[in-house]
């Protein structure tokens, strides 16, 4: 991870501030658990051309539009943007609820 944006200081402030509001994993959290957070994630990944000011809002988004999770949640996610699915929807909640909104169990309701 030693490349734009991650390498700045205003990266590692708005790192910061996420981790402060948001200390644990919340991905975690959606199944029950509480586990400490360990990476800061854009919840919709920034463009490879990174570097262009046009692309700063992307960069470094408002708190909300940033994700804490653990590493083995950041990893999964990866791999899902990579594959193309949608990371934060796969599953259920604690109470055996699909997390996605789409999921054929709501459709009847």
């Amino acid at each position: 991870m030693s490349v734009w944006p991650y390498t700045t200081r205003r990266w590692e402030r708005v790192r910061q501030q996420k981790m402060m509001r948001d200390p644990l994993c919340e991905a975690c959290l959606q199944i029950g658990k509480i586990v400490p957070a360990d990476v800061v994630d854009h919840r919709n990944p920034i463009s490879k051309e990174g570097r262009e000011k046009r692309l700063a809002a992307e960069a470094f988004p408002p708190l909300d539009q940033l994700a804490s999770l653990c590493a083995r949640h950041h990893n999964q996610k990866t791999r899902a943007e990579q594959r193309g699915e949608n990371f934060m929807h796969k599953g259920c909640d604690i109470f055996g609820y699909p997390n996605d909104p789409n999921h054929a169990w709501y459709r009847g309701k």
